[in-house]
């Protein structure tokens, strides 16, 4: 990574009004609704607030930064001040070398020019000769993947379409700074896949890489630092991991109220217990025993259950199960509350947040009877175990440690 700066933003504030001249995006008038509602000072009588107050922060030249965020937090229009397409109110922001962007479907394109030519008006834009544009045509072409469309006028493209083409310009055009936005959600998951290796490989030749989304998977993968807006305001800057831990652990509550699917007829609760004990935890130590208790009652007599408890990431993703048949609990029938205990030791799950729910089948069926999808939520915090010489910490080892053990042999011998 280079020392010298590709972004300075200081004390960066863009104030609206509601209904004002040149609210004209939809995406933003949402974004500016949500921020005004969680504002509970009282309104001014001139209807106005800060989507951005007071933003400071630098992107080193060579990184891969991750704007972050909920609805409404600021995320869309930073991205819009540091493209000068939106004036501060307040600030300024210092962007060091020429900058492509891809900030909406459609933006930067001249829907009646076909996909070459809106190739060569993008690579003007960004003060390109025919010469340099034209050298790297075919690989634009070869990357957006879109076949025989590239000379039809891209007012008819798909939206898919649209962000094909245009993440092939913006990252093959060879910006110093590429500034990215919610768009690439619009592609398909091998495309996804193709731009992040892009952006990572631009971020290995010292290009600067902004990248604002809502995939906290995403983000974990591609960035090295991170940039936590709320409500318009800086909350946190730093390594990624930190941030999105952060960023997730005020989104979510200790315990949930999670989408229920069931008859009224059936109820359940979830919690994790210290063994042998009635002390509930919520903050769990990496490689320390637990007991999983799921407590289940129903109002007329239950046949031949089965229960299981999945956990999940804060990205949504499915890390592990626990289910009872395979635990050796038969199955089993019950008119009275009843407890299934599953007993977890040596808990292998790295430091991070993390969501639990249930689920009931009877024996036989595939839909669930009883089904809480998110109904607690707990931490994993960082120890070392087996008298290692260091914590083991979700950022170097990943989400899950697999039991295991080492030795060192030398063959033949």
């Amino acid at each position: 990574m280079q020392d010298h700066l590709a972004i300075e933003v200081r004390g960066l504030s863009k104030r609206y009004r509601r209904g004002a001249i040149g609210m004209s995006s939809l995406r933003e008038e949402v974004e500016l609704f949500l921020a005004r509602r969680r504002d509970q000072r009282p309104r001014r009588a001139s209807r106005e607030f800060y989507a951005l107050k007071d933003v400071t922060f630098s992107v080193p030249a060579g990184s891969v930064c991750g704007i972050i965020g909920r609805n409404g937090s600021g995320k869309t229009t930073l991205l819009k001040v540091l493209t000068s397409i939106t004036e501060p109110e307040e600030g300024e922001a210092t962007l060091r070398g020429r900058v492509g962007s891809l900030l909406e479907v459609g933006a930067g394109f001249h829907p009646e020019l076909d996909g070459i030519e809106n190739i060569y008006l993008n690579g003007a834009i960004l003060g390109m000769s025919k010469s340099e544009i034209t050298s790297k045509l075919d690989r634009i072409i070869q990357f957006a993947d879109i076949g025989d469309v590239m000379e039809t006028p891209v007012k008819r493209y798909s939206s898919g379409m649209y962000v094909r083409l245009a993440f092939a310009i913006a990252a093959h055009l060879e910006p110093d700074i590429l500034l990215v936005d919610e768009v690439l959600a619009v592609g398909d998951a091998d495309f996804q896949r193709k731009s992040l290796a892009k952006m990572k490989d631009a971020a290995g030749e010292g290009r600067t890489v902004l990248f604002v989304s809502h995939n906290m998977a995403m983000v974990r993968q591609l960035c090295d630092i991170a940039v936590y807006l709320e409500a318009g305001h800086l909350k946190q800057i730093g390594a990624s991991s930190s941030v999105i831990d952060a960023y997730l652990l005020g989104s979510t509550p200790r315990s949930t109220q999670g989408e229920r699917t069931g008859t009224d007829e059936l109820w359940g609760e979830l919690r994790i217990l210290e063994p042998s004990s009635e002390t509930a935890c919520d903050h769990l130590k990496f490689g320390g025993d637990y007991d999983f208790v799921l407590r289940l009652g129903a109002s007329q007599p239950f046949r031949r259950g089965v229960a299981e408890i999945s956990i999940f990431d804060q990205e949504g993703a499915r890390i592990s199960s626990l289910e009872s048949l395979a635990e050796g609990v038969d199955q089993f029938d019950f008119t009275q509350p009843v407890e299934i205990v599953f007993n977890v030791r040596s808990l292998g799950l790295l430091p991070g947040t993390y969501i639990a729910g249930f689920s009931l089948f009877a024996w036989g069926e595939e839909e669930p009877r009883l089904s809480v999808e998110a109904c607690l939520s707990f931490e994993v915090v960082a120890a070392t175990v087996n008298d290692a010489y260091w914590p083991y910490l979700r950022e170097y080892h990943g989400i899950v440690r697999l039991s295991h053990s080492a030795n060192l042999r030398v063959p033949g011998s």
